[in-house]
């Protein structure tokens, strides 16, 4: 759905007619927010379900002597950092806490294999700095800030039929505000959430799906007249 079906929806549901700026809801004012806070949480909301529909990484290659490298961020959520030498299996470096920095290197210190890494903003920082210069040292595994982003075309990257989520969230939200029922958008939400859990749990099952079931189980046992069953 683009983003003006979206406002259409939502103000379907809620019957408010008005689109104009002086309306309850304006479609260029606080209901957009509306509906660009509700995006953000259902985004928030599918992390768990289909993490790899919002992942991407980045390779970091080490330059002798500095610490810090920029990533190209936004970045929603960082999800690990691989060290992944050339020949050599990957291994996950530990994410610290760069107040704990203290008890794992001391200033100025330098290693050849960086054993941590933390993280401010988008910048990732290796502890301890590297002392020699490796082409793709690392790959940052993370999710993607534009996950929760509404573009005139709708979602950036949600799938079509995780689009209602957003319209059922909005309403949710402008309910609170007007101190009124939530618990009719809510179970819309709830029931869409597992449907669209189910649906993309089922993509990475490797036997056959069928939307009904297979030949073999209307019709039977081939070899028995007995055990047919004709009917679809």
């Amino acid at each position: 759905m683009t983003k003006a079906e979206l406002l259409a929806a939502v103000h379907n549901l809620i019957n408010e007619a008005s689109t104009d700026a002086g309306a309850l809801l304006s479609d260029t004012g606080n209901l957009l927010e509306f509906l660009h806070d509700a995006t953000e949480q259902v985004v928030l909301d599918l992390l768990p379900v289909m993490p790899s529909a919002f992942r991407s990484s980045e390779n970091v290659t080490l330059i002798a002597g500095t610490a810090n490298y920029a990533l190209t961020g936004p970045i929603l959520q960082i999800e690990k950092v691989e060290r992944t030498v050339t020949g050599e299996p990957p291994t996950e470096l530990e994410i610290i806490d760069p107040i704990d920095l203290a008890y794992h290197t001391d200033t100025g210190e330098t290693e050849a294999d960086p054993h941590a890494v933390y993280f401010i903003g988008d910048t990732l920082y290796f502890v301890k700095t590297p002392s020699t210069a490796k082409t793709n040292y690392a790959k940052v595994w993370f999710y993607k800030a534009e996950a929760a982003t509404m573009v005139s075309g709708g979602p950036a990257l949600l799938p079509a039929y995780a689009h209602r989520l957003i319209i059922y969230k909005a309403c949710a939200i402008i309910a609170t505000m007007l101190e009124r029922d939530t618990s009719p958008y809510m179970a819309l939400y709830a029931h869409r959430l597992g449907m669209v859990a189910k649906v993309w749990n089922g993509r990475f099952q490797s036997q056959t799906k069928f939307v009904r079931p297979s030949a073999h189980e209307r019709q039977g046992y081939r070899g028995s007249s007995e055990d047919k069953d004709t009917e679809w």
